[in-house]
């Protein structure tokens, strides 16, 4: 009887997570950075960038990030819970030249370890996704993720994602190259 009700309150915790997900602003980038930072110590195998190289990046640097080509349709998604904590984080961006701009990117999908498995990478990525199918004239959304990343890479296969490519030694970290699997989304556009 005890295992059953503990049991069944740790599923009413789980059940009760609530998270706000929202473009980040101006007023975000120091967690913003502080999130960053941890993802690429924690995770180095999933960024192309180092902790070594970013950790030097003034504020001024992570706030040009969240609004990349200056453009409001393009920045880092963030995932707060319900303490207004940073929790997870995902880029997009459009293309700004005109014979690419349809085409969206998605980069820095990162949730931290203890909100995993709970759903938290996936809304994030719905929410990207809902954004980037609003947007007038987008083809395409391309993603790359590191092919030992079984969990990321499943996520977007889940949503559509194709391979159209493997580029081999993508990263070299700590005397180990790492492949990157090239996935892309192709939007519907019918009426």
């Amino acid at each position: 009887m005890v295992y059953w009700t503990v049991c069944r309150k740790i599923l009413d915790i789980f059940l009760a997570f609530k998270m706000e997900i929202r473009f980040l602003n101006s007023q975000d980038v120091v967690v913003y950075r502080e999130l960053r930072l941890q993802a690429l110590r924690e995770s180095p195998t999933a960024f192309g960038s180092s902790y070594e190289q970013e950790s030097c990046f003034s504020l001024t640097d992570f706030a040009a990030r969240l609004r990349p080509h200056n453009d409001s349709t393009n920045g880092i998604f963030g995932a707060f819970d319900d303490r207004n904590k940073l929790i997870g984080m995902l880029g997009f961006s459009r293309e700004s030249r005109l014979k690419r701009v349809h085409i969206g990117s998605l980069w820095s999908m990162y949730v931290l370890p203890e909100f995993r498995r709970r759903g938290v990478g996936t809304a994030l990525l719905d929410k990207a996704l809902s954004h980037a199918k609003h947007l007038d004239g987008l083809r395409q959304i391309l993603i790359t993720v590191t092919t030992n990343n079984l969990a990321a890479c499943s996520l977007y296969k889940s949503r559509g994602f194709e391979r159209f490519g493997l580029e081999r030694d993508a990263l070299f970290i700590d005397g180990t190259y790492f492949d990157e699997e090239h996935l892309a989304l192709h939007l519907s556009h019918d009426a």
